[in-house]
Order: structure tokens, then sequence, then C-alpha cells
């Protein structure tokens, strides 16, 4: 499949797929690695209900929970960005995404020319980028400790100096 690039919310990304999706209002997810059955639950519901309004869900779809709700999705014909933190150009796509690429339904990009393999830093990173292209964002369940909650906590951190800086 052919790659495209584009910038978009100040991000120069590579990806394959339905470039339109980006011009879309995005709904982010994110989930920790491990999460309670509640979370489990919810989360299957939610990614059912932005199925039926056919919302563009976002996500690096890396987390256990985060590919559950993806495999939802996929399902059910709703459009998704899937943002990988290593580089398109080569990396091997999973099968079942090849069609709904085709068919403009699926996205993956990426802002990452190089890397070799996923570290806790390229994660991170992902994740910012994934926050930065969307509209909403949506999570399922951080982890107390983890590296979700603590990214969490400096998204918090950042916007309340912002909202301080307007004033």
């Amino acid at each position: 499949m052919k790659t495209w690039h584009a910038t978009h919310q100040s991000l120069a990304l590579t990806g394959v797929g339905g470039q339109a999706l980006l011009t879309q209002p995005m709904m982010a997810f994110f989930a920790s690695r491990q999460c309670p059955g509640t979370a489990i639950r919810a989360a299957i519901d939610w990614a059912l209900q932005q199925a039926q309004a056919r919302q563009v869900v976002i996500s690096g779809f890396h987390a256990p929970l985060e590919q559950s709700v993806l495999t939802v999705l996929l399902q059910a014909r709703s459009p998704v960005v899937v943002v990988l933190a290593r580089p398109v150009d080569g990396a091997k796509l999973p099968s079942a995404w090849v069609e709904p690429m085709a068919q403009g339904r699926v996205a993956v990009v990426s802002s990452v020319a190089t890397a070799k393999r996923l570290t806790v830093e390229r994660a991170t990173l992902r994740n910012a980028q994934v926050a930065q292209l969307a509209t909403n964002i949506v999570v399922a369940y951080a982890s107390s400790g983890g590296s979700l909650a603590d990214l969490l906590a400096k998204w918090r951190h950042t916007m309340l100096i912002e909202m301080f800086k307007k004033d």
C-alpha cells in the first residue's frame, strides 16, 4: 500500500490507508496494560457506542484492552486511526487491517522516522501524539503509579499552566 505524508496538529506524519480520517474529529482511547473487569466491560460497551456513531477513534492500540477495543471497532466497520511508535514504512501490519485501509476506514500513521523497537520513551511520545491529534480523550483505566497515570498527571499539569497563562 502506498504511503502518504501529511501535517496535522503540527505533527509531520507518514501514513497508509484512510488519510481523510485525519480531517475528522477524533476520540482518543487509552487504557493501562492491566485493567479490572468493570473497566473492560465499560470499554467494550463504549467501543460499540463509538462504532454505532461512526466516531473516529485514535489510539496506539497497544495495551490488551486497547487491542480488544480495536477488534470491536474493526468488526463493526468503524473508522480508526492507529498511531505507531515505529515507522510506518516497512512496518508489518496485521492482515486484518489491509481491507479496511484500502476502503479508507483505517489509517495507520507515525511521526517516527527510525526505530528498531518499542521503548517506554517511544510509547510515551506516541501517546502524547495521540492526545495531540484527538478532539477528546477517553481513559478506560489508568493503573495507579503506572506510566499512563504519570502521563495523565503531566497532561493535567500542563493544561493547568496553559489555563493560568491565558488569564
